[in-house]
């Protein structure tokens, strides 16, 4: 890729002395490597192009040096789509923008990954390089719903773009008259194009030859390749990725600035625990409160670990999200100690990584990465499908895939190579066998083993700095020291909701032991004294809230308003189908189900009297549904009997009178005769035995105890041909 002083080729005099006036800004390029990545939608507007003087200039004149920006990459199609406006002014603004001096030092590039036309054509033209993907084209600037261009207009044109020697290029994007020709100057003998038509144009040249990709009679437009060979473009990139490779840029810039300009407000969390699923919802509880305070800066403090990579994935892809569309956050990840396992993963989606590098020697650095524990826990066949999702993760965030490969494959050797010619500023890691395939093209040469085969990989600070994992260093463990680096203020503490703290309270070891001791308490006064329902009602709250707050799903507010859901739809159970009347346990379970219901829309506690007005609407909603539920249950159960057809659906009561032909037992009318009839036992009743009434030996049962033979009996009662008698 050529350097911007090489598209003004001229005497190798002249080079050379522009070749040490640009040496300082060269230099300072070096020393100072931050860079950005800008969006430009389209079409562009004036509040496009205020946006982007705001964001670029608070980096431009950043205190810090270590973040001003030396590089500035504007992206023209940041889908692929074609950009086009109309409208000249802005265009013009932008374009005034990118050659103010104040950018004089700063190396601007032109990104353009799809069809450029209109006036966009203005500010890429205008940009210091410009690199295009293969689909891509530049041009034409005159088209349909765009103006011809006025005499000030095309002079704006040839201003911004500002090299002789290469104007009838861009001007047969808008005058379809140029017959676009090439040849050696006539003074300096380097490339020169001109105008077949323009006399004075044309006497600039000798040893003139046609442009065959571009057409006499039309209005220019340059794919890739055609502009590449008229100068327009400098070298090709087909992602951002590949740009930031080309220039050797950390791999955090591609995601670009989300706050856009916007004046830093502070806030840090820190994660601690394991990453699951609780923490996942907490994290994405302290973004909504920080957007809801205006916050657009987010510190998040990595003290956490686990082995969930899955919940870790999809924790990273919500980070990501919060930086982007309505109210973007920036969100810096703080590796004050280490990030192992799923906490490397939740760092990779964050804005920018930034890990301590103590000033003192025998203080040990900050760790990335170390996968040990995970490596220990996890089947193979896992292993795999988690790591290809976590190099899709890496390559969409920036990062190397390979570095992914090499966290979670100890076999695999890790190489870093170096381009070679003018691609040798650009960097790149290989697997040991990618390498060597790569080598035999001659394309790249070896820099550094960063992995040793068979050798776990743990990224140090300096070798995570060195890599482009992380961003930036800071000396302590403080989240002022980071802070510091960005220039803002005091990090304040959101507020997550009042179920986090809620499971932070229970999960206090004191709090446990209570709560298990009321449990068990209520439980056996349940067993004890039988019917007293409260104590069991406490003891099963009890018990749910131990349980919640010990698992994995602390802090998830679904799974509590579910088990407080279950817990009433069985105390209502109970009070319907066990227990006769309506009392504690049918109220109880009433209060729980509208609390679990409760739950599921409230993020924290009410703060004003708005928010107490909106719970107050929300849980009476929940109690007039359920109260029309009752309501439609009665009506169903009153005339569903009477309607055709759906009266199927229920099964007729029995009835109270005897139906006329029901068909007694055989005998059951003699016994009823027995009723109060007083005879002698036959034989002793075990409790079954044998009366004599009469003339009539009758089998009996005795009402429970042993009634010896020749004992006088009395029948006590008759179920239909059985006979029950007592010792009288």
């Amino acid at each position: 890729m050529r350097a911007s002083l090489h598209r003004c080729t001229g005497l190798r005099v002249l080079a050379l002395v522009g070749l040490l006036l640009t040496a300082p800004a060269a230099v300072a390029q070096e020393a100072v490597r931050d860079a950005m990545f800008v969006t430009v939608p389209t079409p562009i507007t004036s509040d496009t192009v205020a946006r982007i003087e705001n964001q670029v200039a608070a980096r431009v004149n950043e205190k810090n040096e270590e973040r001003r920006i030396s590089t500035l990459v504007l992206d023209f199609n940041p889908d692929g789509k074609p950009a086009l406006t109309p409208n000249f002014g802005p265009c013009a603004d932008l374009a005034k923008f990118l050659s103010t001096p104040r950018l004089a030092g700063v190396r601007t590039v032109a990104f353009v990954r799809g069809a450029v036309s209109g006036h966009t054509v203005l500010p890429v033209i205008t940009c210091k390089e410009v690199l295009m993907a293969k689909g891509a084209a530049i041009g034409p600037v005159a088209l349909e719903g765009v103006p011809p261009l006025d005499a000030s207009e095309q002079i704006a044109y040839k201003t911004r773009f500002n090299r002789d020697d290469r104007w009838p290029v861009v001007q047969k994007m808008f005058d379809p008259k140029v017959s676009l020709v090439r040849g050696k100057d006539a003074k300096t003998g380097a490339t020169r194009y001109a105008d077949r038509n323009d006399e004075a144009s044309l006497k600039q040249v000798i040893g003139v030859e046609q442009i065959t990709k571009v057409q006499d009679g039309q209005l220019a437009t340059y794919p890739t390749d055609a502009a590449k060979s008229v100068g327009l473009a400098d070298g090709t990139a087909e992602s951002r990725a590949e740009v930031a490779e080309l220039y050797n840029l950390p791999p955090a810039v591609i995601n670009g600035d989300p706050l856009g300009g916007r004046v830093p407000d502070p806030y840090q969390w820190t994660l601690m625990g394991d990453v699951d699923g609780a923490m996942r919802e907490s994290v994405n509880r302290v973004v909504r409160d920080v957007r809801k305070k205006k916050g657009n800066f987010l510190v998040l403090v990595l003290r956490c670990g686990g082995t969930d990579l899955d919940v870790a994935r999809a924790l990273a892809e919500d980070l990501a999200a919060a930086q982007t569309g309505e109210d973007p956050l920036q969100i810096v990840a703080f590796v004050p100690e280490a990030a192992p396992d799923a906490a490397a993963v939740v760092a990779l989606g964050c804005s920018e990584i930034v890990m301590t590098k103590p000033t003192d020697a025998e203080t040990q650095e900050a760790e990335f990465g170390n996968f040990e524990q995970y490596l220990r826990t996890v089947k193979p066949s896992t292993r795999a499908a988690q790591a290809q999702s976590l190099m899709a993760l890496a390559t969409q965030r920036g990062y190397s895939p390979v570095l992914i490969q090499g966290l979670l494959d100890r076999e695999i050797e890790i190489v870093r190579a170096k381009g070679k010619g003018n691609d040798r500023n650009k960097t790149r890691l290989f697997t040991r066998e990618q390498f060597e395939t790569e080598k035999k093209a001659g394309a790249w040469d070896e820099d550094k083993v960063v992995k040793p085969r068979a050798v776990p990989l743990k990224l140090t600070a300096t070798l995570a700095a060195e890599l482009g994992v992380a961003r930036f260093l800071v000396p302590t463990t403080s989240v002022k020291d980071v802070c510091a680096l960005y220039g803002v203020g005091e990090a304040k503490s959101p507020d997550p909701g009042i179920l986090d703290r809620l499971a932070e309270f229970l999960r206090t070891p004191a709090v446990t032991i209570i709560l298990v001791m009321i449990g068990f308490i209520g439980l056996i006064l349940e067993l004890k004294v039988p019917g007293l329902t409260v104590p069991g009602i406490v003891a099963a709250l009890c018990f749910i809230l131990v349980f919640w707050s010990q698992s994995r799903f602390s802090g998830e507010m679904f799974v509590l308003a579910l088990l407080l859901f279950l817990l009433g739809l069985v105390l209502v159970g109970l009070e319907i189908f066990v227990l006769p009347g309506f009392g504690v346990c049918g109220i109880s379970g009433i209060l729980f189900m509208l609390a679990g219901l409760g739950l599921v829309t409230i993020d924290r506690v009410p703060q004003n009297s708005a928010e107490w007005v909106n719970l107050g609407v929300r849980i009476s909603t929940y109690l007039f549904a359920m109260m029309g539920a009752m309501v439609a249950a009665l009506l169903i159960g009153r005339f569903l009997p009477q309607v055709p057809y759906a009266n199927r659906m229920m099964l007729s009561p029995p009835s109270d009178a005897a139906d006329a032909t029901e068909v007694q037992l055989p005998g059951a009318s003699e016994a009823a005769e027995l009723m109060g009839a007083i005879g002698t036992t036959s034989t002793a009743l075990r409790p079954a035995g044998v009366v004599r009434f009469g003339e009539k030996f009758v089998d009996v049962v005795s009402d429970g105890g042993f009634v010896p033979g020749g004992a006088r009996v009395q029948v006590i009662a008759v179920e239909g041909t059985r006979i029950v008698v007592k010792e009288v």
